[in-house]
């Protein structure tokens, strides 16, 4: 990551659905493929889901830019599978985009000597990848 990509603001784009029991076990089978989808748009910085209780999902993904979330839209898995599936496997759904107006540093405890890394940009989840320190690999989530 280079000092420009730094500086620029990302747009954050959270979505959350309430799956209809039967709707949630069609959304497990397509949930790897819509991170997957998404995370290969051009201008995708991360996407992940999140599973709470009560068959609520959040969706977080963060693009670059409007014209990145616009091609996610366009995109022919989320027009033709995501969308019209989302109409029948949820009761309820939201979304909402915001500016990132500023980032700190994430940081990352390492197993082998203790020492705390950090790395920006805060949000992504693969930051920091080594420990400062004694350059051990440090534990990133699994489906990142």
């Amino acid at each position: 990551m280079n000092r420009s990509d730094l500086e620029r603001s990302p747009l954050l784009v959270l979505a959350e659905f309430v799956f209809t029991e039967d709707g949630e076990a069609e959304f497990l089978r397509h949930r790897d493929r819509i991170l997957d989808e998404a995370r290969g748009v051009e201008g995708c910085l991360q996407a992940v889901v999140w599973a709470r209780p009560g068959r609520r999902y959040q969706f977080s993904t963060l693009w670059e830019d409007a014209a990145a979330v616009t091609r996610w839209v366009e995109n022919d898995f989320h027009r033709t599978i995501l969308m019209p599936g989302f109409r029948t496997w949820c009761s309820e759904g939201c979304f909402g985009e915001y500016t990132l107006a500023s980032d700190h540093d994430r940081v990352r405890s390492c197993p082998s000597c203790g020492r705390w890394s950090r790395a920006l940009p805060g949000w992504d989840e693969l930051r920091p990848e080594v420990c400062g320190k004694c350059g051990a690999r440090l534990e990133t989530p699994a489906d990142g």
